[in-house]
């Protein structure tokens, strides 16, 4: 190999290096990475799922735009006539929280009363575009 074609690749692959994290730390995200106004009984459910759960999953209204975990807009409330009932949704968030995911979530991120939070603020807002 050349001298000139290596240091090229040296150039390149630096560059590379300095400019694609600066740039994905000050990329905005897609549209659900905006933070959504909530009813002031499900703020902290929202606040525990931003900290805990919002790096992996996107949920639109708690403005995060998770990048491993499934979308839950989408798994949990997919596009239907008829809205997600709450009452179905809660449960088996709460069970996947508690018991994680074999492989893909940990178990027990949250526990008690803020696992309730969590569960209970996604149920209510999952779908809600």
């Amino acid at each position: 190999m050349k001298r000139s074609t290596f240091v090229l690749f040296g150039i390149v692959a630096v560059g590379c290096a300095i400019l694609l994290p600066a740039w994905a730390i000050s990329r905005e995200g897609g549209e659900g990475a905006s933070p959504q106004n909530v009813p002031a009984d499900q703020e902290e459910g929202k606040e525990l799922f931003v900290t805990n759960c919002g790096s992996c999953h996107t949920l639109y209204k708690a403005g995060t735009d998770g990048v491993v975990g499934p979308n839950l807009d989408e798994l949990l409330a997919p596009p239907s006539p008829t809205p997600p009932d709450p009452a179905t949704i809660q449960p088996r968030v709460q069970n996947a929280i508690d018991a994680g995911i074999a492989g893909r979530m940990p178990a027990d991120i949250l526990s008690g009363p803020q696992a309730e939070e969590v569960s209970e603020f996604v149920a209510q807002v999952a779908g809600d575009r």
